[in-house]
């Protein structure tokens, strides 16, 4: 389950800088075909590229991450730590989208 949230916690992060490079390719002057290109081709980059890296880290980064909350003084939960994450990128796709939640 840990390792699914960190999956989950990252797509999102990258829905956001791929929300983000559509926004200034659409504002861009290119043309319409030029920006289908592109978006198409920044999604397989972005979401390609992150399946290859997420699998190489992801060991990694849980391991770091364990020791990192076993030296705190106080107990965290993992739970409580990746809801925390996951109500911040919420805030964040809500502004994103200019959407008022709190």
């Amino acid at each position: 389950m840990h390792r699914g949230l960190i999956a989950a916690e990252a797509v999102l992060v990258l829905g956001v800088a791929k929300d983000w490079l559509w926004r200034q390719v659409l504002s861009s002057s290119f043309s319409n075909w030029t920006k289908v290109g592109l978006a198409m081709a920044t999604t397989v980059g972005m979401f390609g590229g992150f399946y290859l890296v997420a699998q190489r880290l992801m060991a990694r980064s849980v391991s770091k991450t364990h020791q990192v909350a076993g030296s705190l003084p106080v107990f965290l939960p993992t739970l409580l730590v990746h809801g925390a994450l996951l109500f911040v990128l919420f805030l964040l796709y809500a502004r994103m989208l200019g959407l008022h939640v709190w």
